[in-house]
């Protein structure tokens, strides 16, 4: 006889003050944004920025962006953010720019809209493919599932970019398209986006560029003299860019964009429906109901900061990162990579284990994230208080210390998306490694 599972749906009514208290209780048992600041609570700027994004976010917390086409205030805010986004990308005239839930759904609008424009351009091609490096992140993959589309990975080169010329020999009959990153979430670097603009243009394939975490950040960097290798609608080639402003555009999640080099592009992308009972349906992006809150929040930081504000964020940025290289490259047996942008790694070398590393930080309760292939800790780069700051970097001298001396040997997991504690990991994730592990059993 089957259990019957315990019922968790309150049959009676729970008082506001009840509920709120809990969601504090629940709220404190979360990495703190201290702890977090360079992992899983970064990309919050600071306070002020905070203020400005909540209060935007309140405003227009209820209302669906679905329905902007039946109000005026609300087109306005997405036409000024779109605006304003391929400015920021060195659109043209022609230019074009889709609001969408983050960068999962950006990079499957342009995975679409390349299939969609095979189908008529290229009807003999019936298993389409795309070649992109193998840093290219893990939603090409997911994307590429859902639209029946194989994602052709090939080895990065030993500087960890894109290797064109190992991309080039990928491309095949069944090619439709290619990408590379500005920059790559693994490494940090972005891809010689030029290079394959011309190998894009030879083969007349599409080209995406992957800038959900450098598309608002690196304009600016670039701007304060960071020395950034060009990816973005100056490089001829480049079809689509997607880029999200929940990230270093400090908007309020989920709040993100696909840009299209012109109309042409563009025009793939929609699905517009009229076989059913309403008449035409058609959304901005592949989600229907959409938060308009988020937008307006996106609209409110970018009119906020404008071009003066990001670049001060960007000498923050640098300060922290610049900071965090001198304490690593003073410590025997680690070492950061050389990255284009906001992201950071830091590598053991010798027997020095960055497991370890990790491990003794996690018991300081610093929250830190990772990389597999080659091991190295994974930071997101954002302004930190001076006082954050130097804790985190006398923490890392200690541990490495405490290592050496033998006083620490707890490893802790290099991972971006790994089960941690089981004992607080959600269901559905625990569900999906356990079927994983059953595939591969059988």
């Amino acid at each position: 006889m089957k259990k019957i599972k315990p019922s968790v749906f309150p049959k009676q009514r729970t008082s506001s003050e009840q509920v709120l208290a809990q969601l504090d209780q629940l709220k404190q048992d979360m990495t703190p944004d201290s702890e977090g600041k360079l992992s899983s609570n970064s990309l919050k700027g600071g306070q002020d920025i905070q203020n400005v994004v909540e209060q935007a976010y309140l405003k227009f917390f209820s209302q669906n962006a679905l329905f902007s086409f039946q109000q005026a205030g609300a087109a306005r805010l997405e036409n000024d953010v779109m605006d304003m986004c391929v400015e920021i990308m060195h659109g043209g005239e022609e230019s074009r720019c889709n609001i969408t839930s983050g960068g999962t759904e950006s990079i499957f609008c342009a995975l679409h809209a390349m299939r969609e424009k095979a189908k008529l351009t290229k009807p003999h091609i019936t298993q389409p493919e795309i070649v992109a490096p193998y840093s290219i992140h893990s939603t090409f993959s997911k994307g590429a599932h859902f639209l029946d589309i194989k994602v052709v990975r090939v080895p990065v080169g030993e500087d960890l970019l894109a290797d064109v010329a190992a991309m080039k020999a990928a491309i095949g009959p069944n090619t439709i398209g290619i990408a590379a990153s500005a920059p790559s979430w693994p490494y940090g670097l972005v891809d010689p986006v030029e290079e394959l603009g011309q190998l894009a243009l030879e083969h007349d394939l599409w080209f995406h560029v992957d800038a959900c975490v450098g598309g608002y950040v690196l304009p600016f960097l670039r701007k304060v003299g960071c020395d950034i290798p060009l990816y973005d609608f100056r490089v001829p080639g480049v079809s689509t860019i997607s880029a999200d402003l929940h990230k270093y555009g400090y908007a309020a999640k989920p709040c993100s964009t696909v840009l299209w080099r012109s109309k042409e592009e563009q025009q793939y992308h929609y699905v517009p429906i009229t076989d059913w009972p309403c008449g035409l349906y058609v959304s901005q992006s592949f989600v229907g109901s959409r938060p308009l809150a988020a937008t307006a929040a996106a609209w409110a930081i970018m009119n906020y900061m404008g071009e003066e504000g990001y670049m001060e964020n960007a000498r923050k940025i640098l300060h922290v990162k610049n900071s965090i290289m001198a304490k690593v490259e003073a410590i025997e047996g680690l070492s950061c990579w050389k990255t284009h942008g906001p992201l950071l790694m830091i590598q053991a070398e010798g027997d020095l284990s960055i497991e370890l590393v990790v491990g003794g930080m996690t018991e300081r309760n610093w929250v830190l994230l990772g990389v597999n292939e080659p091991p190295a800790i994974h930071l997101t780069i954002d302004p930190m208080e001076e006082d954050l700051l130097n804790k985190f970097l006398q923490d890392l001298d200690e541990v490495v210390a405490a290592i050496r001396s033998g006083e620490l040997n707890t490893e802790g997991l290099l991972s971006y998306g790994g089960v941690g504690d089981t004992g607080t990991a959600p269901k559905w994730l625990l569900d999906c490694v356990e079927y994983m592990e059953q595939q591969e059993d059988a």
